[in-house]
């Protein structure tokens, strides 16, 4: 044991770290954080127009609340990739210390603009969720175009005696300029190609092959369900630095879900974003039936007290007092259970749900911190 834990600390902890640290990974997670509260709010108004009440939903539809109760997730979830085009290059911009907005603003622009119009409006299908994948590579390259050109310097510079908000529109000029000219030539070429635009190639060739390789495969999810809790075990946020590798492929899959919800249809992938709700209670290790043994069952004083003011905490995801409490970190009594429990519990769940026992998760998007025992909803 004091080998293999010396040897993951040599290896693992400083390639866990770097990645922790990495801004284009920060970027990514940072912008999905910021667009969690609308994503929420539409599930939240869609998941109240389609309450399983037969009555219930004909009112709906006969007075025409149906439809406004839609509403919301139309310009939520619906057009997601849109919001995450601004918020992960804003959130990059501000690793480099640079103005987000502005970042924010001609990754925007760059968006709608291989986006392109079909008949004089916006095509819709790929502000969805199938556009996320091309949504973080617009926002990742644009950010850092426009910080590498704020950085040296090439912007449009006033007097100081101008407002700052009108200075920093004109510094924002040449950036923005230089970064719709990158994305305007990337759309032209892409007209010459088979694919005929840039949403489509990368939908093609990256998202749906990760999708169908990663995606809603539970090989591949017990693999990064493993790393998460090892990362965790020598201390290092798993879930934030694991997340920022998995969202882009697991957040898709749910909102895909969601739509096929919203549309009357059954949920086609069983491991989405939404999956490890499911059977995960009490955070990182489903510590939540640890923290009721301490409180109610624990012979030490020291643990019962602990375990008292880690149970509210965890029935909401949070389970760091118990972490570095008790503590499980770097404690090789508590490796083998917290390697192997949600791994465990995740096949399980996966089995029961392909078989039709358990319902696949609608992947209503809802805040981390809510309890397990109202994610799961068909």
């Amino acid at each position: 044991m004091d080998k293999m834990m010396n040897f993951l600390e040599d290896k693992l902890v400083p390639i866990a770290s770097k990645l922790g640290s990495n801004k284009y990974l920060k970027a990514i997670s940072g912008g999905f954080i910021a667009i969690m509260s609308a994503s929420i709010v539409g599930s939240l108004f869609t998941m109240l127009g389609n309450l399983p009440f037969t009555a219930y939903t004909n009112w709906l539809a006969e007075t025409g609340l149906g439809a406004i109760l839609a509403l919301p997730a139309q310009a939520t979830v619906d057009l997601i990739a849109l919001y995450a085009a601004f918020f992960i290059a804003y959130t990059l911009a501000k690793e480099f210390n640079v103005d987000g907005a502005g970042a924010g603003l001609a990754s925007l622009v760059s968006f709608m603009l291989v986006t392109g119009r079909t008949e004089g409006a916006y095509a819709t299908t790929y502000l969805g969720a199938k556009g996320l994948f091309c949504a973080m590579f617009i926002a990742l390259i644009s950010a850092r175009i426009y910080v590498y050109v704020i950085q040296h310097g090439w912007v449009i510079k006033l007097p100081e005696s101008v407002p700052p908000n009108v200075a920093n529109s004109f510094s924002a000029l040449i950036p923005t300029a230089l970064v719709v000219t990158v994305f305007l030539v990337i759309a032209g070429l892409m007209t010459l190609t088979s694919y005929h635009d840039l949403h489509t190639a990368v939908f093609t060739i990256i998202q749906s092959s990760l999708m169908n390789f990663i995606g809603d495969n539970i090989f591949a999810f017990t693999f990064f369900q493993l790393m998460t809790n090892l990362l965790w075990f020598f201390g290092l946020h798993g879930g934030n630095i694991v997340g920022s590798i998995t969202n882009p492929i697991y957040t898709p899959l749910a909102l895909e879900n969601f739509a096929l919800y919203q549309a009357g249809e059954a949920p086609k992938y069983i491991i989405s974003g939404s999956f490890s709700r499911c059977f995960i209670s009490g955070g990182v290790g489903s510590m939540f039936s640890l923290a009721i043994l301490m409180t109610f069952l624990s012979k030490s004083q020291q643990f019962k007290t602990l375990g008292r003011l880690a149970l509210p905490t965890t029935f909401f995801f949070i389970n760091e007092p118990l972490i570095f409490g008790i503590p499980v970190v770097l404690n090789p009594l508590f490796f083998i259970p917290l390697m192997l429990l949600t791994p465990v519990l995740g096949i399980m769940t996966y089995f029961v749900m392909s078989i039709g026992l358990v319902p696949i998760p609608i992947g209503a998007q809802i805040p981390w911190t809510t309890p397990p025992v109202t994610v799961c909803m068909d």
